[in-house]
């Protein structure tokens, strides 16, 4: 085994860790709010009233763009403005940052965010597997790149704007839901919506992870991030 397959595994173990991790941080969270209410009832109070709702939707709207992780912002949506509202503020602001992406890739900025990803190590060269539409909802819905990468590197495929934004906020629309639940239930203190939104969660990563493992190797290797070993590989 060379060192960048290695890497590779190295990698992939790492992002299993952080996601158990995080998995865990939910439930722990969860656990807590269950056993003491102040806590959550003191930052229900500071969302109410300390945070305009405005300023919430304007930096849900902007900051994933540039790269802060939209699963804050989908817990703390679910807390502010409750599970129906929240949920439907996330797939508007989800389908502006699609939007907007779009046109940054496709404007000048298109050779500054393709520098940046080249830097990153990952194979934007190897974008062309992504014009086959069944590998890009799996690549979208699967866990692997952050939020804002996976959304450039679906622009820059070169697909049309109304697939691109179809596939785009569907697959990763749906998996964002239990997190939007998870945060209404916590603020709202219902323990069986709470259960119902750390099952969900958990099962959503396990069927990804199955996902994930039966791909290709050229599309395991785009969600890796790492860079193309063999441009005559059989699955691209």
């Amino acid at each position: 085994m060379d060192d960048r397959s290695t890497r590779r595994i190295v990698v992939a173990r790492i992002r299993v860790i952080v996601l158990v991790i995080i998995f865990l941080a939910l439930l722990a969270v969860a656990i807590y709010a269950v056993i003491n209410h102040e806590p959550v009832t003191v930052l229900k109070n500071y969302l109410e009233n300390r945070v305009h709702p405005a300023l919430f939707i304007l930096l849900m709207a902007v900051l994933p763009i540039g790269g802060v992780p939209i699963s804050i912002f989908l817990v703390l949506v679910g807390m502010r403005f409750g599970i129906v509202v929240g949920v439907v503020l996330a797939a508007v602001t989800m389908l502006f940052h699609l939007s907007v992406t779009y046109y940054l890739v496709h404007s000048f900025l298109r050779v500054w965010i393709t520098g940046l990803l080249q830097r990153f190590h990952i194979p934007v060269p190897e974008l062309q597997i992504m014009s086959n539409k069944r590998y890009a909802i799996v690549f979208m819905l699967v866990p692997g790149l952050p939020y804002m990468v996976k959304n450039n590197l679906l622009a820059l495929t070169g697909m049309p704007l109304v697939p691109f934004l179809l596939i785009g906020w569907l697959s990763q629309y749906l998996t964002s839901i239990p997190f939007i639940i998870f945060g209404g239930a916590v603020m709202e203190m219902d323990y069986s919506v709470l259960a119902l939104a750390l099952v969900l969660i958990l099962t959503g990563f396990l069927l990804q992870r199955f996902i994930r493992d039966n791909l290709p190797a050229s599309v395991k290797r785009l969600l890796s991030g790492a860079e193309a070993e063999d441009r005559n590989d059989p699955d691209v």
